[in-house]
């Protein structure tokens, strides 16, 4: 929405800008996809920000999440996956998947294997950088709070200029409930057959469903696990981001 500066940009963004690191076809294929775009080019990455090239003259924009919710959604992911064989290489599966999710070291070159440590690795390859002009970290919590806000600090961020009524139709348009009804629009990957249904990449879009899933013992082996991982003030934000 930001690049086209229109709601209805008519375009699905799997099909428009390359995830490239997934490696789900040939690069070759994605820098056409690249070469093909006519508006301000954008991409989207998994990687951290230690394994992507810095460029001052192009702008960075991460965005993180609690970490207990981050493990819930991948298994909706995960469940939503046409690939199973993929999905389940990843994601983690059983009745230990929260406890091999949170005790899985970080390999050096791995691609993908979802881990508390991976989540807190690509976190702290941002923060030491946030105060750059071109580096923006914002968290889905603050993002949750108020979204019409965080629209209008990205747009800052990539120097897109918009009015009030324009800011107004993005926020709605952002909003879980819209996201989820016109999900072959803005689900990621939309349009390339990585998913069962679209709309399923939308779970439930909440905070804090952790809560009513993980047992005492779980939330006690998360909070020595993520202390391990690390310091307070930093493990702070990214359980909550600002608030």
């Amino acid at each position: 929405m930001l690049v086209s500066s229109k709601v209805d940009h008519g375009t699905q963004p799997g099909v428009v800008s390359p995830w490239v690191d997934a490696n789900f076809v040939p690069v070759e294929d994605y820098l056409k996809q690249v070469d093909a775009q006519t508006h301000r080019r954008y991409m989207k990455t998994h990687t951290p920000f230690d394994g992507i090239p810095y460029f001052p003259e192009c702008t960075y924009l991460a965005v993180v999440r609690d970490p207990r919710d981050v493990f819930f959604s991948m298994l909706n992911h995960r469940d939503n996956m046409n690939d199973e064989e993929l999905a389940f290489a990843v994601f983690p599966t059983g009745d230990s998947a929260f406890m091999d999710w949170l005790n899985l070291k970080l390999v050096p070159g791995t691609w993908d294997e979802q881990s508390l440590e991976l989540i807190v690795h690509f976190f702290n390859t941002y923060w030491p950088y946030r105060d750059l002009d071109n580096v923006h970290l914002f968290h889905y919590s603050d993002m949750k709070r108020d979204l019409k806000g965080s629209i209008g600090a990205m747009a800052n961020a990539v120097g897109v200029d918009l009015d009030e009524e324009l800011l107004e139709a993005m926020t709605a348009a952002a909003g879980f409930d819209s996201m989820k009804k016109n999900a072959e629009q803005f689900a990621p990957e939309s349009g390339t057959g990585m998913w069962k249904k679209e709309s399923g990449f939308f779970a439930t879009g909440k905070n804090a469903q952790w809560k009513d899933k993980l047992t005492e013992s779980d939330l006690a082996a998360f909070g020595a696990r993520l202390n391990e991982l690390l310091p307070p003030d930093q493990a702070k934000w990214l359980l909550n981001g600002n608030g």
